[in-house]
């Protein structure tokens, strides 16, 4: 219950003339904190005030620039809370340059959901599956490789080959073509990275040419490993970070065609150093680098 001015005052001067604080409280059906705290601000120099202080109201993080933001970001790039607010803090300058987003803004996702939801734009119908986990135990172990692909953009056709650090999701490769590549290309591609890094092992899974890229892995001192038929949770790692690389860059490129000149590699930077990855609590290059 909370008490009147006229309550406290008289509390007070209860205790004033020597009655144990606990009566007190029971008497006027409070507690002895609240009793000592009426009792502390009535024992000073000046006049006595037993009134509410006035409170001052809360500036809220929302201002109508970062609600701009938020709207911004999810109606141009379809993204749900956790990538907005990525974009909140840290956007890639590209796509800074594509719409207008505040940055250096820390939000939780339940107010960003709040601003959504004020719009009626929140929300997802996606099933949820449960997967089962596993992590590699130090950087370059296991690597995972997969292609994306096609994307159509403009009329042309076009094939993204991604490969993941399974420890720090480092974005090892991303890298963008014009058509289906072949085992060589691959392996071209991949070629720089592996004497650099000398993985242990890289894990794709069952394509035509297992055979042709097992020699190859071989070759180079990796062991090759393929994903378990119709067990997609194996390849786990890489088919998120595709997933990120769709939805954070291939997908929006319809609205932003521009991007397909080169913006692979900001992106490739950008997530690699700047962007927040929730698996691990840290950022890719913090565990892949070992700092």
């Amino acid at each position: 219950m909370r008490l009147k001015p006229d309550q406290r005052h008289s509390l007070v001067n209860a205790v004033r003339r020597g009655i144990n604080k606990n009566i007190v409280a029971r008497v006027f059906d409070t507690t002895v904190k609240t009793v000592n705290q009426w009792c502390k601000r009535a024992f000073h120099r000046g006049r006595e005030y037993f009134r509410d202080k006035p409170r001052k109201a809360k500036e809220s993080k929302v201002t109508v620039e970062v609600e701009v933001s938020i709207l911004a970001l999810r109606n141009s790039f379809e993204w749900g809370t956790a990538r907005i607010q990525q974009g909140l803090y840290c956007l890639p300058e590209y796509a800074r340059e594509a719409i207008y987003c505040v940055q250096g803004v820390k939000l939780s996702r339940a107010a960003i959901n709040n601003v959504l939801k004020k719009h009626d734009i929140n929300g997802y119908n996606n099933n949820i599956k449960s997967w089962k986990f596993f992590r590699a135990e130090r950087p370059d172990e296991l690597w995972q490789l997969d292609i994306k692909g096609p994307f159509t953009l403009q009329g042309k056709k076009y094939w993204f080959v991604v490969c993941i650090d399974d420890y720090s999701r480092y974005l090892i490769l991303v890298e963008q073509l014009d058509h289906d590549p072949r085992v060589e290309e691959m392996g071209e591609m991949l070629k720089p990275y592996v004497k650099e890094h000398h993985p242990k092992s890289i894990l794709t899974d069952n394509k035509p040419f297992k055979e042709q890229w097992d020699q190859w892995c071989r070759d180079n001192g990796i062991e090759p490993l393929h994903a378990h038929l119709h067990y997609p949770q194996d390849k786990g790692k890489v088919e998120r970070a595709i997933r990120n690389v769709s939805e954070e860059f291939i997908y929006i490129m319809k609205k932003f065609p521009g991007w397909i000149n080169g913006k692979i590699r900001d992106y490739q930077e950008w997530f690699n150093n700047e962007r927040y990855h929730r698996g691990i609590n840290d950022y890719p290059i913090n565990l892949y680098r070992g700092s």
